[in-house]
This record gives structure tokens, C-alpha cells and sequence, in this order.
């Protein structure tokens, strides 16, 4: 879907009853395969087993038990869907969106159209937690995340390309010009449009670990797209547990 037909289409999925991703049920969590493997002599779990009695100078049985506790905690948390909600907020002051029209000169008339309609959203966000999700700031917070991610990045800058992606090590000239507009809950990952030079209009992932930027979109209308279409790529790699591992994401159609 092209150019700002992919604003619409994004507003009326957000209308869509049940939202939630499916996770398969693991046979067996992390800690559950470890008490199993320690109960069969596995090298490698004895080894962890002792060191973690060295570490805290417990017996066996203390170890053991807290392995245990650590076991019912990763069961009781396991969730066959995790459901989510999407909040968008009311439209921004005239002269705030007058200013951002100002700055992206033309660079994005997707992300444009979307702020004039709404001053930010909250997306995909779990409804047991409220802090994991996808969430598009509020334009008077854009210059300072902006600051936030030049902080975090040095001269010069370095493009690669990995796996068919195109890849930013260090601070490209474009990022005093960006549009700094989303974020990932508790995660430092960002989601940015540079206004200026070669890249002018795509869209970029800032990623702290390594520190670099991805470019992920040729457009804020195609991030839009994926986010419809294919929202566990984004979400299962950046949004945090409540999406890892999903299976599917699915709703009970439109209201």
C-alpha cells in the first residue's frame, strides 16, 4: 500500500476487537529443562550448579530449591496469548504541527498526516503491564530523544551492509536533522527519519547493543505496512517478552 493510503488503513486496524499475539506453550521452560538435566548429570548445568554454590557458599539444597522456585515462577508466567491495545492520542496544537511540518520540509507526508490526527499513540501495548509495546512520542518530546541518541553515537560515521540491510556505525551528518519518533517500551531502541541527505524520508532503528543504525523502511507508510501485516518482526526483536517467540498475531476482526 502506497503514500497515505497506509495512514488510514493503520487507524482502522487499530480498531480491531482482541488484539493479541499467540505464543506456543513450551513443554518445558528454561529452568525445567535445567532441574531435568541436573537430575541427569548434564556437564554442563553441574558445573553451573556448583559454581552458583561457590557464589553464594549454599549447600545443594538451597540451590536446588531456589532452581525449583525459579521453575514454578517461569511456569506461572507463561502466557498462550498476550493481549495488547492501541492507544492514540488526540491531534496536537496548531503550532506545534506547523513547527513539525516546518522541520521535516517535505520529507514525510505519512508521518505528517499521522501526527496531524494524533500527537503520538501507544501500540501493541501488553494490557497486564501497560510499559511494553511500540509508542510514537508526543511532538514536544521529539528534540529530546533526539539529544538522547546523538549522545550515545561518535564521529564519524561508517555505512555497511549486513544480511542485505543497510547499516550506520557512528553519527551520521542527517542525525542533528532527524525526527526522533518512536521508541520501544523499556527498551533504548528508536525509531528515526532523517529530513536531510541521501536517506532523506527512510526509516531507521537505533539500536544500543551494538550501538548503530538499521535501516528498516524506505518509508514511515511502509513501517506503517509491517506494523499491519507483519507487526511479530518488529515487536518480537525489540518490544520485549510479551512478544518474543509469538507464533501469530491475531483480533476478532473490526468493530
Amino acid at each position: 500500500m502506497a503514500g497515505l493510503e497506509s495512514i488510514g488503513a493503520f487507524l482502522a486496524f487499530c480498531t480491531q476487537r482482541k488484539p493479541r499475539f499467540v505464543h506456543p506453550i513450551p513443554q518445558r521452560t528454561p529452568y525445567e529443562q535445567m532441574l531435568i538435566d541436573l537430575e541427569d548429570g548434564d556437564a554442563a548445568v553441574l558445573t553451573a550448579f556448583n559454581w552458583a554454590r561457590q557464589a553464594q557458599n549454599a549447600p545443594a539444597e538451597t540451590i536446588l530449591a531456589e532452581w525449583r522456585r525459579y521453575a514454578e515462577s517461569e511456569r506461572a508466567s507463561v502466557r498462550e496469548a498476550v493481549g495488547v491495545r492501541h492507544t492514540l492520542a488526540s491531534p496536537p496544537p496548531n503550532g506545534q504541527l506547523e513547527d513539525f511540518r516546518v522541520r521535516l520540509g517535505g520529507a514525510s507526508p505519512e508521518l505528517l498526516e499521522f501526527y496531524g490526527r494524533h500527537d503520538g499513540a501507544s501500540l501493541f501495548a501488553d494490557v497486564e503491564d501497560g510499559g511494553s509495546g511500540l509508542f510514537f512520542f508526543p511532538l514536544a518530546e521529539m528534540a529530546a530523544e533526539r539529544e538522547g541518541v546523538a549522545e550515545r553515537l561518535e564521529e564519524p560515521a561508517v555505512e555497511t551492509v549486513e544480511d542485505g540491510r543497510l547499516q550506520i556505525y557512528g553519527k551520521p551528518a542527517w542525525l542533528g536533522s532527524a525526527v526522533i519518533f518512536g521508541g520501544f517500551g523499556y527498551a533504548p531502541e528508536r525509531l528515526l527519519l532523517p529530513t536531510t541527505g541521501e536517506h532523506r524520508g527512510k526509516v531507521f532503528l537505533f539500536s544500543h547493543d551494538p550501538l548503530q543504525l538499521v535501516r528498516i523502511g524506505t518509508s514511515f507508510g511502509e513501517l506503517l505496512d509491517r506494523l499491519r501485516l507483519q507487526p511479530i518482526t518488529l515487536l518480537g526483536s525489540y518490544g520485549g517478552n510479551s512478544y518474543q517467540g509469538a507464533s501469530a498475531f491475531i483480533t476478532d476482526g473490526a468493530p
